[in-house]
């Protein structure tokens, strides 16, 4: 009997910005790490639609008074640098796929940093229905170690991965 999953099938893609990619290096259940910056978004925003992975996960630091919990954010909007794309204030919702637990908490304070920026882009592609993911942008705290913040994200995406069953072949 042959093993017949999809090992695609639950792609989970990572981005950060380079504060974090040394979080996002220590991650062990992502399939795709991508350190973005404004110069390489579109070439991102590519791979994302070519690849459509199930999953994408965003890495942002912040610093904050709320220093306690790695914070999910909720929502993003279409204002980059004080200007708002389209001349109107919009908001979006971000379709995640983690949830609060003792260490993480949500948040609604993305800004109008190039973090607010690149998830406005991706949910635009989103809820257009380009592309077929959920996305969960997580803002990590300075206070939270390099190993510490990297274990509970890792644990966190534990679940959703597939289970990868070898089969002894026929």
């Amino acid at each position: 009997m042959k093993n017949t999953t999809n090992l695609f099938e639950n792609q989970i893609y990572a981005f950060s910005f380079p504060p974090t990619k040394n979080i996002l290096y220590k991650l062990r259940n992502t399939d795709c790490s991508y350190i973005t910056n404004p110069s390489n978004f579109s070439h991102f925003l590519r791979l994302l639609l070519h690849d459509q992975p199930k999953f994408i996960l965003g890495l942002g630091s912040y610093t904050g008074v709320d220093q306690d919990k790695i914070r999910i954010e909720t929502i993003c909007t279409n204002q980059f640098r004080n200007e708002f794309e389209h001349n109107t204030p919009e908001q979006t919702n971000l379709n995640n796929f983690l949830e609060p637990d003792e260490y993480m908490k949500l948040g609604k304070a993305m800004g109008n940093s190039h973090c607010n920026q690149i998830c406005w882009k991706i949910m635009e592609l989103i809820n257009r229905g380009d592309l077929y993911s959920q996305l969960t942008f997580l803002h990590i705290p300075k206070s939270i170690s390099l190993w510490t913040s990297s274990a509970l994200i890792d644990s966190s995406l534990q679940p959703l991965r597939p289970a990868r069953t070898i089969l002894a072949g026929d």
